[in-house]
């Protein structure tokens, strides 16, 4: 198969996405692109196109990527064809070479100059292959035609001199110039003839091991043995595998291609084949190997090889009476230092947090890095006392919080990091019935528990915790089925002056289940937040606030602020405003009616990307507040910095304004800020006459609450809309 000047690169992958980066990339660098979206298509564009290469994914409905490869190899096997699959199951990587792949490589590509050497290496691989048998036939060819020219000119005496001489030069250029080695074996095991090229790879020079035996070079009898059975019984061998012992002893893996040759009595029957260097080959497939129990990065265990010493280290403590640890550790905010100073920066402190936590570690333990930042510490045999065993574990657990926490100097960088760390302690008492997989979740469970409680602490497992944690993924699983089947709706509470007048509204979401009735949002927005569901389920809000905005401006209903509440996550994405203004373009809702409700510990967190985001917006005509005021550490300085329109009066300090001097203080004292920085000031948390004096006593004049209003469905929010109060 000769290659084109431009060779054209066939990528099958059912992500359109994966098949436009690769096609956009590739082509920059000249490389012809066609794409299928499934094997089947992929075998089809095969057979009429004949594509110098393809890139292949594994996992595919239908036709998957081993069956594709499978028919490559029988049907086409010069193309290479390199697997760029997202499972990282070394089971996969192993198969797929078994099937033909010329590489493996995982996905996403982080550095596509990595795709772009693997390209470069298999087409120079496949140039060289097509060649070297071109070659390999061109000196059998030239062998035969040499035989019947030298066998003719002992037949006819009038045949020139000359022309046999130039014969014999041609095949000796031919002879000399293998990459391969090519040799000639006699049925004895004489090694008869063999190429130069075998200095190429070995110390040995041609005319140092001709006329030897093979068992000098070949040293394994069963491995000769095997060939000449084979060679007896099939005639011929393809890529059979045998080490060649060098000059200095060393063997080198070499792969052997060869056949048995009758000559008819026209000289001695030899096996004639070739011979090639496969220590690269045999060095990835040890690579390959490696990487099925290493992690790549750090070079500590990984999750397989974690989990095999755990379930001895269980059985272990069943038998003998004693208690272990797993510590399951995870890196306080490593995302932003990712984000901020770039992967080389992330990788690079991943490296010296697996040193620091592999110091003093006891030959018995194991340090794991699973993947991302999480890393674990599997302690063995910590006594029989469970208290004590305890003890030891939260020690340990503090030394490497401890030493985890000292500053890192990463290039340029002086960076700071704290773990969050659960800990499991085994057996649990349930012999028998724990597995590895139940004591990492149990440390797992642990760990989430620790974060939730401030980050940069430990916390023990307990089953109530995985209670929780049970809870929660099965609040997951039914929220995303929500979100399939539209269970969600939008309520609204109304914001109105001290006469009940309403001046705007508070978009709230509510979720109906269709067994379990209302789900309160503190029991689901939470899940959302950690689960990231809360990114679709924010965009969906406020959509949905737009589209009522429009069709209440549409019907001639007066409503001047629409607040809707924007959850940390998704006000920190980088594009955020962009789907803001989506949005409103989508819907032609008006800029100057939405209002966006921060919390104050969300404007305070990155206060310089805060500032800038609440500045675009506000160019778009958006009103912004801070909600529950107060309850955070909001520096004036910053206050006034932010473009902001209204301060929100947490309901905790509305509560017991009529009885607490210290709330009335802090009541006063936000009205105060809010006219000296010329804001807004809604209460929230208004339920009773009381409170709603003590409020417009100091100056407070729009307020929230039941004292006005439940939160209420669309329909009963449209009806006061029209009345202009919430005591019609």
């Amino acid at each position: 198969m000769e290659q084109r000047q431009n060779p054209l690169i066939l990528t099958i992958d059912d992500e359109e996405n994966i098949r436009d980066s690769f096609r956009l990339f590739l082509e920059d660098f000249e490389y012809n692109v066609i794409e299928a979206a499934n094997g089947r298509e992929g075998i089809d564009i095969i057979q009429k196109k004949k594509p110098d290469l393809v890139l292949c994914d594994l996992r595919m409905p239908d036709v998957d990527g081993l069956q594709v490869l499978q028919f490559i190899k029988e049907n086409t096997p010069d193309i290479p064809i390199i697997v760029v699959s997202g499972t990282g199951v070394i089971g996969d990587a192993i198969e797929a070479i078994r099937h033909g792949a010329w590489n493996y490589l995982l996905k996403p590509i982080q550095d596509m100059s990595v795709l772009l050497h693997a390209i470069s290496q298999a087409l120079e691989r496949s140039r060289l292959i097509v060649e070297n048998r071109a070659y390999q036939e061109h000196l059998e060819e030239e062998v035969g035609r040499r035989t019947e020219a030298l066998q003719k000119t002992m037949r006819d005496l009038n045949h020139s001199h000359r022309k046999s001489k130039e014969n014999e030069e041609k095949y000796r250029l031919i002879f000399e110039n293998l990459q391969d080695v090519y040799f000639e074996i006699l049925l004895d095991g004489t090694l008869y003839e063999i190429s130069p090229s075998i200095s190429h790879f070995s110390l040995y020079q041609r005319e140092e091991i001709l006329g030897n035996n093979i068992a000098g070079i070949f040293p394994s009898t069963q491995s000769r043995d095997r060939l000449m059975s084979l060679l007896r019984r099939e005639e011929t061998v393809t890529d059979y595998e045998i080490y060649l012992r060098d000059k200095d002893s060393t063997l080198i893996p070499c792969s052997l291609n060869a056949r048995y040759r009758e000559t008819q009595g026209r000289g001695p029957d030899k096996i004639c084949g070739t011979l090639r260097d496969i220590t690269e080959r045999k060095q990835a497939e040890a690579r390959i190997e490696y990487l099925a129990y290493f992690d790549a990065l750090t070079e500590l265990p990984n999750r397989r090889l974690l989990l095999d010493r755990l379930e001895q280290n269980i059985s272990r403590a069943h038998r003998h009476n004693h208690y272990g640890a797993m510590l399951f550790l995870d890196l306080d905010r490593f995302k932003n230092i990712n984000d901020s100073l770039g992967h080389p920066v992330g990788d690079a402190l991943l490296k010296e947090v697996a040193k620091r936590l592999t110091i003093d570690l006891r030959a018995e333990d194991t340090v794991s890095r699973l993947g991302g930042d999480e890393f674990v510490m599997l302690l063995s045999d910590l006594g029989p006392e469970p208290v004590d065993a305890a003890t030891v574990a939260q020690q340990k657990a503090e030394a490497i919080q401890r030493r985890l926490a000292e500053k890192y100097q990463i290039a340029e960088h002086i960076l700071h990091i704290t773990p969050s760390i659960g800990v499991a302690m085994f057996p649990t008492g349930e012999e028998g019935h724990e597995t590895g997989d139940d004591i990492l979740r149990y440390a797992d469970t642990a760990m989430y528990r620790a974060k939730d409680d401030g980050r940069d602490t430990i916390r023990f497992f307990l089953p109530s915790m995985q209670s929780a944690a049970d809870e929660r993924l099965a609040i997951e699983k039914e929220l995303r089925y929500a979100m399939e089947k539209n269970q969600l709706s939008l309520f609204f509470q109304p914001q109105v002056d001290t006469l009940g007048n309403i001046v705007g509204a508070e978009t709230l979401i509510r979720w109906k289940h269709p067994q379990k009735g209302f789900i309160s949002p503190a029991t689901f927005i939470p899940v959302a937040e950690a689960t990231g569901l809360i990114l679709p389920i924010g965009e969906w809000v406020l959509h949905s606030a737009c589209e009522y905005l429009k069709t209440w401006e549409d019907s001639g209903l007066q409503i001047h602020h629409l607040a809707v509440n924007v959850s940390p996550r998704q006000f920190r994405q980088p594009d955020f405003v962009r789907q803001v203004c989506a949005i409103l373009e989508d819907t032609g809702a008006n800029p100057k009616l939405l209002g966006l409700e921060l919390t104050e510990g969300m404007v305070i967190d990155n206060v310089i990307d805060t500032i800038e985001k609440m500045r675009a917006l506000k160019q778009l005509g958006i009103e912004l507040s801070i909600d529950d005021f107060g309850t955070g550490y909001s520096s004036l300085a910053y206050l006034q910095q932010m473009p902001l329109d209204i301060l929100k009066i947490d309901q905790s300090f509305v509560r017991d304004i009529a009885s607490d001097a210290n709330d009335v203080v802090i009541v006063d004292t936000i009205i105060s800020m809010a006219n000296h920085l010329e804001l807004k000031v809604i209460a929230e948390g208004v339920e009773t006459e009381l409170e709603l004096a003590c409020l417009a006593e100091k100056g407070c004049k729009l307020y929230q609450g039941y004292h006005f209003s439940r939160p209420v469905p669309d329909s009963q929010f449209t009806e006061q809309l029209r009345a202009g109060t919430v005591f019609s």
